[in-house]
């Protein structure tokens, strides 16, 4: 990584903290099972822990990645009939059918993630429960396979050594799952894929803009979530012996994502209060049946009109928010915080000075309205470009077509000689083309310190599992890409504020950290969309500095401001464009000194940002 150079690491990714708990989490299990070993209790063991399986699974895909998933019950019902049929019908062993159980609920998860990748939120959701609906059919009228209504009977219990297990052997075999993927969902989360799913959720475009394969983030919480989903499943299957199509009403998704809800979405505990409390309550109800969803539905209702973010926020709403940095800043520096006042951020050019971004009689239009006409300029290495324009001239138009957001109706775009037409805006944001937006698109919910680690993410190619189980390479790249956060932040006066929730910022700190995390995705052009907007005098002049710094270091800087202090204090030439037409371009003498600018937009002009010389 050019930007950064890496001297702090910090602590290593498989701290001998992060063990205790879900130790001690299995330990609490074993021992509930040994209580429970036969009977109605053994059961309801079984119930719970096959539940927090699947409720794990769901807080991925819906508490961390967003995704209204409502197809839970469904891909839990594919995994208990492929494994139970697996073992009934082609002698599987149990090991085998159970990943075969996962495996196929994993494939249903895939096509049902195809909409995912197009629709969010209640569109998602419907498309879900259709899917739902389709499953729960098929599984009805397929009769010579699944044994219809009635289901199957006589499933084979199985166990790890070839033998059947027995009650007390098939409550601790959940358990020890249930304890598993629950660990693997904290790891996950704590690692770099899991801070970029919870990006992707934050912003999708944001993500994007920083060339993140956003499609394949999605797609790749999906196959996790429905695997283990699918895994679920084939537990049920072999613990109850016996399944049928009820199992994947919507009713029963329902269920699932109340429970989720219950506890608490996208918490570290929230999957295991709601699958105790949700397994249990029906069990205490049954002398009450014609009124135990009265009463299950009014304890929903209070929660959610008392407790928004699941029973867990009320105790743990402090840890729940802290939960989200995975070190305080004292022990991800290591040591004193580098120098953030020397004279510029790097000490010798790093961008090839060949990179020249060119835009070529660019035309725009949505319908009967054209946005740009026939736009032209060019962008170099070690030069801040400004672009100004009255409001409406095309100016975010421009950016959009530039990243890639917007196909230009005539005209293209070059990047060192090709051509950006059709490449979208993560294929564009990898090549170095990066921006920052006109209102910062932060991943509000993630540290400033993971915001600068997702920026990495493209670049670094972090390995899912290695992040996960603590491999030596995914430690060494996240101890660096960490190092390089606080590097970053503390460059531009972020770095006291690295385990701050990015939402709990300033609008001046928010606009730093976008620009940071811009820069630690490496670009060789900065595209920076009204950077000084909402900012105090003081504020601007501290990012006018900034940009200097950073011109100096042979970064190309396209400049979209308002603040006409600023620009002509900056920018080394300056484009005008005017109801989507280019007007003119020069430098900013030239620019002040233009009757038509003046009368188009500047008006009279005022001194430039104390302390700084124009170019």
């Amino acid at each position: 990584m050019a930007w950064l150079d890496a001297s702090h690491p910090p602590p290593s990714l498989t701290s001998p903290r992060a063990w205790p708990v879900p130790l001690l989490v299995l330990v609490g299990l074993v021992l509930l099972c040994s209580a429970f070993a036969t009977g109605y209790g053994n059961l309801m063991v079984r119930l719970v822990a096959v539940n927090l399986l699947v409720v794990c699974a769901l807080n991925l895909l819906m508490g961390h990645g967003g995704q209204a998933f409502m197809a839970v019950a469904a891909t839990f019902t594919i995994g208990a009939y492929a494994s139970a049929l697996g073992m009934m019908k082609l002698n599987l062993p149990w090991v085998v059918a159970l990943a075969f159980g996962g495996s196929l609920a994993a494939l249903f998860g895939i096509l049902a993630s195809l909409p995912a990748l197009r629709l969010s939120g209640a569109y998602l959701a419907m498309v879900s429960i259709a899917f739902n609906v389709i499953v729960e059919e098929v599984l009805v009228h397929w009769q010579s396979l699944t044994g219809g209504p009635v289901g199957l009977s006589g499933i084979p219990r199985g166990g790890p050594l070839g033998k059947d297990l027995s009650d007390g052997g098939m409550a601790l075999t959940c358990c020890i799952a249930a304890a598993l993927v629950w660990w693997l969902i904290d790891r996950l989360r704590r690692s770099p894929w899991g801070a970029t799913i919870v990006a992707v959720r934050d912003s999708e475009v944001a993500a994007r803009s920083l060339g993140i394969n956003t499609m394949q983030v999605k797609a790749t919480t999906f196959l996790v979530a429905t695997f283990l989903m699918g895994v679920g499943g084939a537990l049920y299957a072999h613990s109850a012996q016996y399944i049928s199509p009820d199992m994947g009403s919507v009713f029963g998704s329902i269920l699932f994502v109340l429970m989720l809800v219950l506890g608490g979405a996208g918490t570290r505990w929230g999957p295991v209060v709601g699958a105790v409390i949700l397994t249990l309550l029906p069990q205490l109800l049954l002398e009450l049946q014609k009124y135990h969803l009265f009463v299950l539905g009014l304890i929903l209702l209070l929660c959610m009109v008392f407790m928004p973010r699941g029973i867990v926020s009320v105790d743990l709403g402090r840890w729940r928010k802290k939960s989200t940095v995975p070190a305080p800043v004292s022990e991800l520096a290591g040591g004193p915080a580098p120098d953030a006042d020397g004279d510029g951020l790097i000490d010798k050019p790093l961008v090839r000075q060949d990179l020249m971004l060119e835009v070529k009689e660019v035309s725009l239009s949505f319908g009967g309205i054209q946005a740009l006409t026939q736009v032209s300029l060019k962008i170099h290495p070690g030069q801040v470009h400004g672009l100004i324009g009255p409001n409406g001239a095309g100016k975010s138009s421009l950016v959009n077509v530039i990243t890639g957001h917007y196909a230009p109706t005539r005209g293209k775009v070059t990047f060192n000689g090709n051509d950006l037409a059709g490449l979208g805006m993560q294929r564009i944001a990898r090549l170095g083309i990066v921006r920052t937006f006109q209102t910062p698109q932060l991943f509000r919910s993630l540290s400033v310190a993971d915001n600068l680690v997702v920026a990495q993410f493209p670049a670094l190619r972090p390995s899912l599992w290695g992040g996960i189980l603590g491999g030596r390479r995914s430690i060494r790249q996240h101890e660096e890409s960490r190092a390089r956060a606080l590097t970053l932040a503390t460059r531009v006066g972020l770095g006291q504020l690295m385990d701050r929730v990015a939402g709990e910022l300033s609008q001046g700190q928010q606009r730093l950290l976008e620009i940071a995390r811009a820069l630690a995705s490496d670009p060789g052009v900065l595209i920076l969309d009204e950077p000084a907007a909402g900012l105090s005098t003081a504020e601007i002049q501290e990012l006018t500095r900034l940009l200097d710094r950073l011109r100096k270091t042979g970064l190309a800087i396209f400049l979209i401001e308002h603040h006409m202090d600023m620009v002509m204090a900056i920018c080394d030439c300056i484009t005008v464009i005017d109801r989507g037409q280019w007007l003119m371009h020069g430098t900013p003498l030239e620019v002040q000194a233009s009757d038509a600018v003046r009368q188009a937009y500047l008006g009279t002009f005022s001194q430039p940002v104390a302390g700084l010389s124009q170019p």
